[in-house]
């Protein structure tokens, strides 16, 4: 479909939607995965700056068609992860970003292990904040888009747990920062 898409309608609407589909399809084989990956987890030392710039460039499309700018302000060093399930937790998130911003930008930079990924978008209820990373909850924002699953989240808090990961979600009336705090050993 995305060769058809790509040769045959120069318009990026339906690979924009075939890109969306892609992602709520692979959201839903890493939750049925969920309580096996430890079988499937490999540790080892990874460039922050490749984890991060990997996960842009496969949504790159998105920040194009919503004409939305990438501060990008990574300090790169070595983290101890699993780069396949840390790379989608990132993509989780930024997928959240691009679909609640609707003008401006989302921010990327570090403090050391600790990555900031930063919104330009709606940003979440000071009410909801606490209930964000619970399976099914989609919050004031989710219903009234009906776009939410209230699934991405929770997977990723649930992968974070096990990856030793720290993972949390900020917001105050408008924007929302997301922070992972990787191993530097």
């Amino acid at each position: 479909l995305k060769l058809i898409i790509q040769n045959d309608y120069p318009d990026k609407k339906m690979l924009v939607e075939l890109l969306k589909i892609e992602q709520y399809v692979n959201m839903a084989l890493q939750y049925v995965r969920l309580d096996s990956i430890h079988h499937d987890l490999s540790f080892q030392k990874v460039s922050l700056d490749h984890l991060v710039s990997q996960e842009i460039k496969k949504q790159s499309l998105f920040f194009f068609q919503k004409n939305l700018k990438v501060d990008y302000q990574i300090k790169d060093l070595q983290i101890l992860t699993d780069e396949k399930w840390s790379g989608f937790v990132i993509e989780q998130v930024l997928s959240n970003a691009l679909k609640y911003t609707k003008e401006g930008s989302i921010t990327f930079y570090n403090e050391g292990e600790k990555l900031y990924i930063q919104d330009s978008g709606i940003g979440i209820k000071e009410s909801d904040l606490p209930r964000v990373f619970e399976k099914g909850f989609t919050g004031q924002n989710g219903r009234t888009g009906k776009n939410s699953t209230g699934i991405g989240l929770y997977l990723c808090k649930r992968l974070c747990d096990k990856l030793g990961i720290g993972l949390t979600a900020y917001s105050e009336n408008r924007g929302t920062t997301i922070s992972l705090i990787f191993q530097m050993n």
